[in-house]
């Protein structure tokens, strides 16, 4: 499904089952819609959701694809970072009208730049309804001008971080963790001996949280 209309580039990952919610899965900087897609059939072994892949909607040279541009001092390019929100958002209703899903029983799943996305949209003021469960990989909660979280409007969200990190340090995987307790949230939280990646450890994890969901 290529982009339209304001739509996200989408990889339609399927289901081993049923799959009868949405599972959407946000990839990191770099990579694109193929890049998680090998999950699914590892954190999804009963097929009880309808996966997909959306694609970044900024093509990097050569490849790959970013959610939003920063400048070189690692500052936030405000306008790219809400305008890809928006299209997340508007990508997944257009789904769920399509397959029949309810967009409050659907899950996000972001590493990385995905994760910061994946915290906008499932907490972001501007969502009109709010995921059911939303876990971060490797990733940071990103504080962009004018643009409002409600950090209660999710009550279930795993957060997974490297302690090895050399891209997101692992502060800031603790900062997610600590933003969201201070507001009140219980979110699941574990760090692992692992860098910048998704680890036999993590991925096992991720599969038990996602079957309580």
């Amino acid at each position: 499904m290529e982009e339209t209309q304001g739509l996200l580039k989408i990889n339609p990952v399927g289901s081993l089952g049923p799959g009868d919610r949405l599972l959407v899965l946000l990839h990191g900087f770099g990579a694109d819609e193929n890049d998680l897609a090998p999950l699914v059939q590892h954190i999804d072994p009963d097929g009880r959701f309808t996966s997909v892949c959306f694609r970044a909607p900024i093509d990097l040279d050569p490849f790959g694809a970013a959610w939003y541009e920063r400048d070189e001092t690692g500052e936030v390019d405000a306008h790219t970072f809400r305008s890809s929100v928006q299209a997340i958002d508007r990508t997944i209703d257009a789904v769920c009208e399509a397959g029949g899903f309810r967009q409050s029983e659907s899950v996000i799943i972001g590493f990385s730049q995905g994760c910061a996305m994946t915290l906008a949209v499932g907490l972001g003021k501007e969502t009109a309804t709010a995921p059911s469960a939303i876990a971060c990989l490797s990733g940071m909660l990103q504080d962009i001008p004018d643009f409002e979280y409600n950090l209660s409007s999710v009550p279930n969200i795993l957060i997974q971080h490297g302690s090895l990190d050399p891209m997101v340090d692992i502060e800031r995987g603790r900062r997610i963790r600590d933003v969201l307790s201070e507001a009140g949230q219980e979110p699941h939280y574990a760090e692992y001996p692992m860098g910048h990646e998704i680890s036999n450890a993590s991925l096992f994890d991720l599969r038990d949280w996602l079957s309580t969901t």
